[in-house]
């Protein structure tokens, strides 16, 4: 069966609609799919969708094949990818699929996998496509079920928010699926909600549904200090990533609130907190501070989780906004969900009464956000290979995931992205010019080494 290969990806797959993934494309991963839940006693699973316009018709025609291939197939709709996960925990296979393109552009769609509560990696579903069966089997069932009360209910009674204080947040769902149950989430847990960009639109409109990218996070900056919010939070396209915006309009990196939250979760308990590699040095000796153990791991939601399972870790969390709750929820990446765990940290706060004033109280450094040179699926893994062997920077090297080196005064990064054509770059000084200095060393060996990349970061 012919597949583009390049949509089978580490974590999930992901591909351009419908060049690389299309209606019959999706049938020939449901079969795979299917011959793996066979293989592992699975006889039915749950699927849902984001917001993205092709969503609708691939999900269609992923159900037909999935049902055609003998599984039972519960169709949840319109949902984020943490309420499919949710979904997931709860039905009796621990098994389910979401269909979405995240963050991509929106005419990218794909998958994400859960099956007996494992990720499923793109890679492997391209081995069980190369070696499909051809059997035929008695066709299975299809149902629909509407999770959204359940997954509200269930966080409600997660959250504890301290004090009496009812909390002003400015929510921006960049009209991805996060609209569909983040203001009702947060009305929920006693917040006062002032909504950005709600209604779910594939078309995205008003800017594209990324929150790491600090021109998507503008309006949440303009509406938190226009309307003397308590914070703002920013979800991408399929709501597994939060955004923070403070008090003061200050946009906030992941590492970054990710020491509040370690702190508060091991006020509590404790255990290990998993971090991926492009987090900051101050990041682990928080959380050693704090008396728990810190664990880093490969970027991605697959290997956070992995970590996570393997360790009984309290938490994981990466640049990228994807945090996962352990401690007292279900260990996946869940936007609306940290959003509010972040909301209960701060309550929770007795030395600071702002966001602002906590995210400041810890070790200042200088760092970029995340940088991205431009160049292709098939050699940015090479370029990373050559880099790791052939540079020379003096410094302690961990290579858990592309190169991250680490010096006295911070450190530099360089991996390839799981997703898209494109390298990623941090990097982070305990001053701006060691920040600099250190930037400007890992691009020299890159283009000593690379000399044919068009190093423009962006």
């Amino acid at each position: 069966m012919q597949v583009n290969k390049s949509i089978f990806r580490e974590n999930d797959i992901r591909g351009i609609y419908p060049e690389q993934l299309n209606e019959n494309t999706i049938s020939i991963i449901g079969k795979a799919i299917a011959q793996k839940c066979r293989s592992q006693g699975i006889c039915s699973i749950s699927v849902g969708r984001d917001g993205r316009l092709s969503g609708e018709s691939l999900l269609n025609s992923f159900c037909n094949s999935l049902v055609s291939a003998g599984l039972d197939v519960t169709n949840v709709g319109l949902v984020t990818s943490p309420m499919l996960y949710f979904e997931a925990k709860k039905n009796t296979s621990k098994s389910g699929i979401v269909i979405t393109g995240s963050h991509n552009p929106k005419n990218h769609n794909g998958l994400k996998m859960v099956i007996n509560d494992k990720p499923m990696s793109g890679l492997e579903v391209l081995k069980i496509i190369e070696d499909l069966d051809d059997d035929s089997y008695e066709k299975g069932t299809l149902k629909h079920k509407d999770i959204k009360e359940d997954y509200l209910n269930e966080v409600e009674a997660s959250i504890s928010i301290q004090g009496s204080k009812r909390y002003k947040v400015v929510i921006d769902s960049g009209n991805g699926v996060a609209g569909h149950v983040a203001p009702d989430l947060f009305k929920r847990i006693g917040c006062e909600v002032i909504e950005l960009f709600s209604d779910v639109d594939g078309n995205f409109p008003n800017h594209h549904p990324d929150p790491s990218k600090l021109e998507n996070v503008q309006d949440l900056i303009k509406s938190v200090k226009e309307n003397n919010a308590d914070l703002g939070l920013a979800f991408d396209g399929d709501g597994d990533r939060v955004g923070l915006i403070t008090n003061l309009g200050e946009n906030v990196f992941p590492d970054k609130y990710m020491m509040m939250l370690s702190e508060s979760i091991l006020s509590d308990s404790n255990g290990s907190i998993v971090y991926d590699v492009k987090c900051s040095n101050h990041l682990e000796k928080i959380i050693r501070n704090s008396s728990g153990i810190p664990i880093m791991a490969p970027t991605g939601h697959f290997h956070i989780k992995k970590t996570i399972k393997e360790n009984n870790s309290l938490l994981g969390g990466e640049m990228s906004g994807h945090i996962f709750f352990n401690d007292k929820w279900y260990g996946f990446d869940d936007g609306p969900y940290s959003g509010a765990r972040i909301i209960e940290a701060l309550s929770k706060n007795t030395n600071y009464e702002t966001i602002s004033e906590i995210i400041s109280s810890y070790p200042q450094s200088f760092s970029t956000p995340e940088l991205n040179i431009d160049v292709t699926d098939e050699n940015k893994f090479n370029i990373v290979e050559s880099f790791i062997s052939e540079n020379n920077l003096d410094g302690e090297k961990i290579t858990l995931d592309g190169l991250r080196v680490n010096f006295e005064n911070g450190w530099g990064l360089l991996r390839a992205s799981q997703t898209s054509p494109k390298l990623v770059l941090r990097f982070e000084g305990d001053t701006i010019k060691d920040m600099e200095k250190i930037q400007a060393d890992f691009i020299a060996e890159l283009s000593r080494i690379s000399p044919d990349i068009d190093i423009n970061l962006t």
